[in-house]
């Protein structure tokens, strides 16, 4: 199975992409911190699961960025922006 993760930057550029967001890794566009879960209660924003080998990530994954945790509500930095 193959798991791929939704990793959203400050400013919301959004990379997805099969590995989580470690804690000091930055977006490749503008520099600013990626996270892949909320903040406050770390709940992951978006995770796809694939049984099978992918390479690559699937091209059909469609992504709407979402403002705010699902879970608990906390607005996301880019929210703000």
């Amino acid at each position: 199975m193959s798991n791929f993760y939704a990793r959203i930057c400050e400013s919301g550029h959004v990379n997805i992409t099969y590995r989580r967001a470690k804690e000091d890794e930055r977006c490749q566009e503008c520099g600013a911190p990626l996270i892949d879960s909320c903040p406050q209660c770390g709940n992951l924003i978006k995770q796809w699961h694939y049984y099978g080998m992918v390479y690559l990530t699937p091209k059909n994954l469609k992504f709407e960025r979402p403002d705010s945790c699902a879970k608990c509500g906390q607005v996301f930095p880019w929210a703000d922006k």
